[in-house]
Formats: structure tokens, C-alpha cells, sequence
């Protein structure tokens, strides 16, 4: 083969390379933060943190306009820098708190010394729920509608400018 034809050979299969990659990178939704929004909560049932006997189904179908979906932790250093903000929602709606991967007596020691903001708890020991409505990491919240529809979605934890677009939609 003649030194052309290598080095072309060598580019074109460079090029297909990178359009290959390129392509695969667009396509891959898995961990899109906002690969849920829009669509249905998947139905989930929660275990009370404090009492397992008490169960909680969501999503809650054409009962409350909006709530809000909360996935937290005691040990989640972002998480505690947004308590005061879901401090401040709770009285504006309803929060379903997930409690991810957390020792039982760690969640309520953070919660009784904070303050608490859930409607309701409910514990995700291993993960397996927050993972099925589409979490990726914590602290991560949801505002889900009357119809079960996740509308809003925030990775991270909340803060003013996040609170006033919250307060804004659940007018």
C-alpha cells in the first residue's frame, strides 16, 4: 500500500470514529436530569421513616394541585444547606420526603434538631425507589401535578432562586 493511501485509510477511519462517538453521545438519555420531566411518576410506595406499619402510595391522582418530592439524607451536606428552603415550602405544599440510604436514627436526629418539612417520610434504604423515579444523586426535588406528571425537576440543592421558581409554578 503507497503512503497516501495509509494516511487516508488512517484519517477516514479517525472521522467515522468521531462521528460514531459523537452520535452515541446524543442519543444517550440515561442520565439526563430532565429525562422525566413531563412524564408520569412512576408509582412508587413509601415506608413511613418513623412507623413501618404506615404506608404512603404516590402518585397521588387529582387530589392536591401540586406537591413536592424531596430526596434527602442526614449525612448530605447539600441536603442540610437547603433545609431552611423546604422549611419555608412546606407551608406552601405538600413535601413527600425520600429518605435515601440513611440509618433510621440519623434521619430523625436531623430532622428534630432542623426541623421538618415532610408531609410525609418515607425511607429508601437501598436506593431502589429514588432510582425508579429517575434520581441520580441528593438532594434532588420534583414538583409533580394533580395528574401525576412531574413538571419540575432540580438536581442539587435548592436555593432562593430555586425556591421562587417553585413558589412561582404551585401559584
Amino acid at each position: 500500500m503507497k503512503k497516501p493511501s495509509k494516511i487516508s485509510l488512517l484519517v477516514s477511519v479517525t472521522v467515522i470514529f468521531f462521528v460514531i462517538f459523537y452520535y452515541s453521545l446524543k442519543a444517550n438519555n440515561k442520565n439526563n436530569p430532565n429525562i422525566m420531566l413531563n412524564k408520569p411518576l412512576p408509582a412508587i410506595e413509601l415506608t413511613s421513616l418513623v412507623n413501618t406499619n404506615l404506608k404512603q402510595e404516590l402518585p397521588l391522582i387529582n387530589r392536591d394541585k401540586y406537591y413536592l418530592i424531596n430526596i434527602w439524607s442526614s449525612w448530605c451536606v447539600p441536603c442540610r444547606e437547603e433545609h431552611s428552603i423546604l422549611m419555608k415550602l412546606k407551608d406552601k405544599i405538600k413535601i413527600y420526603g425520600i429518605n435515601y440510604k440513611d440509618k433510621k436514627t440519623n434521619a430523625t436526629a436531623f430532622l428534630n434538631k432542623l426541623g421538618n418539612p415532610f408531609y410525609f417520610t418515607g425511607s429508601d434504604k437501598d436506593g431502589s425507589i429514588s432510582i425508579e423515579i429517575g434520581a441520580y444523586g441528593i438532594p434532588e426535588t420534583y414538583v409533580v401535578n394533580s395528574q401525576g406528571l412531574i413538571i419540575f425537576k432540580h438536581v442539587g440543592p435548592l436555593n432562593k432562586k430555586i425556591y421562587l421558581r417553585i413558589s412561582e409554578i404551585i401559584k
